[in-house]
């Protein structure tokens, strides 16, 4: 508790500051003076924010509330993440997240900045840099794309050789998922003719549908809604692998930790699911 005169002191400082009186005496009572009452507003929002501000870092050290900022790919969200975060929610409800998506470098890069606190990213690990820690998720089979229309649409698998002279629709420069299906169509004796680049799976998926090209994409639950087959590869296998990692000299908040905990004891389970 803060003494009566201590706080009257603290306002005549405040006043003469401001070069004129907050609050006008009569009698035994005051009333706020024209300055007073055009200054209570903001007097009003500085301290909401130190309460919010207070209560924030309250948060940042509750395991069982706050909020983790967490980002990933376009391409590891629509599948994976949504299970991952609904698995964590059912044991840690009061906790939410405030989500990225973008490229795996830009990721990184908010890490260092420390605007996230963890970051889904693929292919793991060989996508980090130094003073980065992390924890190994899955490995996930990719499957080739193509229209109904297709050929071979109807087959149980097929060979990536055997799309050589196809034209893809691939992820734009820059995207790792790009870079894996490229190194693939190499190993596999080819250079991957492209006709389309896109930044999300829902539109490469969608020009595949169109009978625009065909891609290489991870697993969809939505592939026979969409018009499109997906298909096993044969040879070469073309797998990636998805881990989670964070800025090692950050500190993450105790929600984060939680998380991390949590996927470190989960991912046996979840990753069967994706695989």
């Amino acid at each position: 508790m803060v003494a009566q005169s201590a706080i009257s002191r603290q306002i005549q400082l405040l006043e003469q500051e401001l070069g004129a009186p907050l609050f006008l005496r009569e009698g035994k009572g005051i009333r706020l003076s024209p300055l007073g009452i055009r200054f209570l507003p903001y007097a009003d929002r500085i301290l909401r924010s130190v309460d919010e501000a207070a209560q924030e870092a309250q948060n940042f050290r509750n395991p069982h509330a706050g909020r983790i900022h967490l980002g990933f790919p376009h391409s590891v969200g629509v599948y994976y993440v949504p299970r991952l975060i609904a698995a964590f929610q059912e044991i840690f409800p009061e906790i939410s997240f405030d989500l990225v998506q973008a490229r795996v470098s830009n990721l990184l890069g908010q890490l260092r900045q420390g605007t996230l606190e963890l970051a889904i990213v693929t292919p793991y690990p060989s996508v980090l840099t130094e003073h980065f820690e992390g924890q190994f998720l899955t490995e996930e089979s990719l499957q080739v794309v193509l229209p109904n229309t297709h050929p071979f649409a109807s087959r149980k698998d097929v060979a990536l050789s055997e799309l050589k002279d196809e034209s893809f629709v691939l992820f734009q420069e820059g995207y790792t998922l790009r870079n894996i299906v490229w190194d693939a169509c190499i190993a596999a004796g080819f250079v991957p003719r492209i006709a389309f680049e896109a930044e999300e799976t829902d539109t490469i998926r969608a020009f595949v549908q169109a009978g625009l090209g065909v891609s290489v994409l991870p697993p969809s639950e939505t592939a026979t809604a969409l018009g499109i087959s997906e298909l096993p590869i044969r040879k070469p296998s073309v797998k990636r692998s998805i881990g989670m990692t964070w800025w090692q000299d950050s500190a993450m908040s105790a929600a984060a930790r939680a998380f991390v905990e949590f996927v470190s004891k989960s991912v046996p389970r979840l990753g069967k699911e994706v695989e």
